[in-house]
């Protein structure tokens, strides 16, 4: 490997420049750890792509332990000499301590990712959801427009399964959804054109981020130049799921445990954690909304 070469010629270097008067010898343990940093040193060294094998490289690392250039070289030179150990049983106590470590930090990932994925499902909500909506009278239709206010930065899915039936005497039924800024600037928006006579899905999956204020759903739009006819469509299943993102779960998840705020929320709309997360603890139905028109500001309403 790269990074034991570059030991090597540490080793090797040292042990054929003669040392100076009156050098310390340095012990196995700290012979040990400034092995440890050099190795750490060459793989930085390999990692930013630095090729320089100087020995003075690594004199910071020397004077961290109290020891100098001239203390290796005579420790090196002198080390055959001792009963105590060789110099490979130093090597093998230097790469024990750098496995140990890596295997800590391995674990420490899994850990990490593991309370990623945990926040994320913490703190994922359905915050609407609807078992059944049929249009088959003109009005009717306005249970098929849904606008979620006050939306926060988040990952939004939209998913529902639909039927038009024979009776519908509209041909180019669409389905619209778009997110809007404060200024009703429209963004993300996306419109697909609905199968007829059979069973269909939809799912699609939008990002807001903080200029977003609201998301708007039509699961039944005809352009602007069509008339609208006499509807017959069954919507089933109709879901909008809000996933936060990662660093906003974890934060939460450490503010409920622990009360304890890792990034600044003022970043995230304003909101806290707790505004955000905890007024949510059921989910929001058209019935709910008729009934209280007061609600947070993660309410939903449907379009008059």
């Amino acid at each position: 490997m790269k990074i034991l070469r570059h030991i090597a010629i540490v080793v090797a270097s040292a042990v054929a420049i003669v040392g100076c008067s009156g050098p310390k010898e340095i012990p196995d343990k700290d012979l040990i750890n400034i092995f440890h940093d050099a190795y750490l040193a060459n793989a930085y060294m390999a990692e930013a792509g630095i090729r320089e094998d100087s020995l003075q490289l690594y004199e910071p690392i020397f004077k961290r332990y109290g020891y100098t250039m001239a203390d290796l070289q005579h420790t090196l030179m002198t080390f055959n000499e001792r009963k105590s150990a060789m110099l490979s049983d130093i090597m093998s106590a230097v790469h024990r301590r750098l496995d140990a470590e890596a295997d800590i930090e391995a674990k420490k990932m899994v850990v990490l990712d593991t309370i990623d994925n945990l926040a994320k499902r913490t703190y994922t909500r359905t915050i609407y959801s609807d078992t059944l909506i049929r249009a088959k009278r003109m009005r009717d239709t306005t249970k098929l427009r849904i606008t979620i206010e006050d939306i926060v930065p988040a990952e939004y899915t939209v998913t529902f399964d639909y039927l038009i039936d024979s009776l519908d005497e509209n041909l180019n039924s669409r389905v619209e959804v778009y997110l809007l800024r404060s200024d009703s600037t429209q963004t993300s928006r996306y419109t697909l054109m609905l199968s007829r006579h059979r069973e269909g899905k939809y799912s699609r999956k939008f990002t807001a981020d903080t200029s977003h204020r609201k998301l708007y759903i039509n699961m039944y739009y005809h352009p602007h130049n069509e008339e609208s006819k006499l509807p017959d469509i069954t919507i089933r299943n109709f879901k909008i799921v809000r996933v936060l993102p990662t660093e906003t779960s974890v934060d939460s998840l450490y503010y409920d445990q622990l009360n304890l705020n890792i990034i600044n929320h003022e970043l995230m709309t304003g909101f806290t954690a707790d505004t955000i997360l905890r007024r949510e603890t059921e989910i929001i139905t058209p019935d709910s909304i008729q009934h209280d028109e007061t609600q947070d500001s993660l309410a939903l309403r449907a379009d008059r």
